[in-house]
């Protein structure tokens, strides 16, 4: 199967950005400062250094401009990026061009030559100014496609025909969002896209079933040049590929290479997935299976007080109709129930 990958595939390794979903995005300054020097050996094309316009409440790596990239990612030998949430935009009073800059303030092309925008697959219609607007800024513009699994065919065709319709956007990223995804229906929507739209397709892989390698590498083979990995797979619910599994198994990866990139794994993440528990499980799995948000299962198994098998039994209770968005209401109303 391996033989079949696209002659060029690049590699965006988003751990401060989706591992930051764990930390508030806080991290150390010697995890940051070993984590650059790590990337600098690897073969990776793009950093995603974390969000854009985020409030002064969440930590560092959720308001990134160009004075901290200085600070922070001045040695880093490959291109960055930062992600922007389009709700932020969409959901402001503010006309598009002034969401657009409210977010990305401080922040100008150069080190960080691409801006990835978040959005929902239905809002992507809704979007074609935010792209705009970034590209007439000098950025690069990524676009994930959020919750695409859980699109009929009608939807994903709608998706299909609104890109080629915008001429803005450079990689198209089918985004695994609920972890809800098995290898054929990663091939099915790659191949839906790839040859039929001018933007390169891009994969972002979440655990929740397990899948998040293997799905990966059938993006890769079904014609995605962009997959997504962080480190020790740290990322938002059971997180996302690992960058030290993917990139062993998809490059040539040097044995010394390799495991510096195991060492810089154990010294910093480890004990950061000791502390936080991220990574596949039974809860996981069902959420994963039945398009439920991940942040449910990540916020009910906070401290430890409930098992795999209580989680299960709460996020059974919770309609179809509102399994798919994250509600603080919700989720208080799940944990006041009696473990049975």
């Amino acid at each position: 199967m391996l033989s079949t990958l696209p002659d060029e595939v690049n590699f965006l390794d988003c751990t401060l950005r989706d591992g930051g979903y764990y930390t508030n995005w806080h991290f150390a300054p010697e995890l940051v400062s070993d984590y650059m020097t790590t990337i600098n050996t690897l073969p990776v094309r793009m950093v995603e250094l974390g969000l854009a316009g985020k409030p002064d409440s969440h930590g560092y790596f959720a308001s990134v401009t160009s004075s901290k990239v200085e600070q922070v990612a001045a040695g880093l030998l490959v291109d960055a990026c930062v992600m922007i949430d389009a709700k932020d935009v969409l959901a402001s009073e503010l006309p598009t061009p002034s969401g657009v800059t409210r977010l990305i303030e401080g922040l100008m092309p150069g080190h960080v030559t691409t801006v990835r925008v978040a959005t929902h697959y239905s809002n992507l219609a809704a979007c074609r100014n935010i792209f705009a607007e970034l590209s007439h800024t000098g950025f690069r513009v990524f676009v994930n496609l959020m919750q695409i699994d859980a699109a009929n065919a009608a939807e994903v065709e709608m998706c299909l025909k609104e890109v080629t319709r915008i001429d803005t956007i450079d990689v198209l990223y089918i985004a695994d969002s609920f972890g809800s995804m098995k290898p054929p229906r990663v091939q099915e929507l790659i191949s839906w896209f790839a040859g039929r739209i001018e933007p390169d397709i891009g994969f972002h892989g979440h655990d929740n079933r397990g899948y998040a390698l293997v799905n990966s590498v059938a993006a890769a083979t079904a014609g995605a040049t962009w997959i997504d990995c962080t480190m020790g797979g740290m990322g938002r619910g059971a997180g996302n590929t690992a960058s030290e599994q993917l990139l062993p198994l998809l490059t040539r990866l040097e044995t010394s290479k390799e495991r510096a990139l195991l060492e810089h794994v154990l010294r910093h993440f480890d004990p950061l997935r000791k502390r936080y528990g991220w990574g596949s499980s039974a809860a996981y799995q069902f959420a994963g299976s039945n398009f439920i948000h991940p942040s449910y299962v990540q916020k009910l198994r906070e401290g430890g007080a409930l098992s795999d098998a209580a989680i299960i039994r709460r996020l059974s209770d919770l309609p179809a109709d509102e399994r798919m968005s994250f509600a603080n209401d919700k989720l208080s109303a799940l944990m006041a129930q009696d473990i049975a």
